[in-house]
């Protein structure tokens, strides 16, 4: 059964903002916090993954994706659609999100603009709380409730450095005794601005370091602080610090042109620390046209 105590902890925070999921890999799929990157590896590329947050805690979120982008046969436009299912104790969330990205090439660089809509489906089984009250309304599921959202972003990468601009899912939605609204406010906007450059070592080994603010007006401004190095041809690693949360490791072996594992281990400094296990993360990609050498290249651009 789960904790009553630990899901109404969640879901006050969720109740009066946009939902967006937490995900560890977004450095390998960019595409999820910004849709201007829909189309990056010029190819028809199926990534998925699953996240374990906070293992040990009972109703501590577990999150599904499935992204899906190709860009199109005229090159400057590019689809996707992106999945997810995020369960938090009793609550879940599943949405699905088509994405479109005009993109305009220059002669050392790519100018993108994505947008990217869609719905929420939002549900919550009070029947599976565990309460000392047997007859409490709570014990009643709630309905399905369908929320559109929208998301919008911009990004400049080039062969050594990006920057990418995005807001995600910014429509948001609010509840109130138990029914969901639209709640279209710029408090609850969350700004995200990122980049980073590519340094290429003398024996072609590459690092990567890269930064990504995040900002809710009013909220105290986040960062994550990245660096990815490719320490051989098949196996990168990478670290991240995320201020006043968790600090991260993030490994991906590339034994093929087309297929790539990713995983992450992620542990929060935060007084929860010590009643879990951390938060794992498993990514797979696969691209089924291999990458053009075009003005984007095999790198982070988150």
């Amino acid at each position: 059964m789960k904790s009553l105590t630990l899901i109404a902890l969640f879901f006050s925070t969720l109740a009066t903002a946009q939902y967006v999921p937490i995900i560890s890999q977004y450095m390998f799929n960019d595409v999820i916090l910004n849709p201007a990157n829909t189309g990056n590896k010029e190819a028809l590329s199926l990534f998925g993954s699953y996240r374990a947050q906070w293992v040990g805690i009972p109703g501590a979120p577990m999150t599904q994706s499935f992204v899906a982008h190709s860009p199109l046969r005229n090159k400057s436009s590019a689809v996707g659609i992106q999945c997810f299912s995020d369960q938090i104790g009793v609550d879940k969330t599943t949405a699905i999100f088509g994405s479109y990205a005009y993109r305009i090439n220059m002669p050392s660089m790519r100018l993108s603009f994505g947008l990217s809509a869609g719905v929420n489906l939002i549900k919550s089984s009070n029947t599976q709380l565990q309460v000392n009250d047997q007859g409490d309304g709570l014990l009643t599921d709630s309905p399905l409730f369908i929320i559109p959202d929208v998301s919008f972003g911009m990004a400049l990468n080039s062969k050594k450095y990006f920057v990418s601009f995005s807001l995600p899912m910014f429509l948001g939605h609010k509840e109130n005794n138990g029914k969901y609204r639209l709640d279209h406010d710029v408090k609850n906007y969350n700004f995200m601005l990122g980049g980073g450059y590519k340094l290429i070592l003398k024996n072609e080994k590459t690092i990567t370091p890269s930064l990504l603010l995040k900002y809710k007006v009013g909220g105290r401004p986040q960062a994550d602080i990245n660096v990815i190095f490719d320490i051989h041809k098949v196996f990168d690693v990478g670290f991240s610090y995320r201020t006043e949360e968790a600090v991260i490791a993030l490994f991906k072996i590339t034994p093929g042109k087309q297929f790539s594992v990713m995983y992450s281990f992620g542990m929060p400094i935060t007084p929860i620390s010590y009643k879990q296990f951390g938060s794992h993360e498993i990514g797979l990609e696969y691209n089924f046209l291999y990458p053009s050498k075009s003005t984007n290249p095999r790198y982070l651009t988150w």
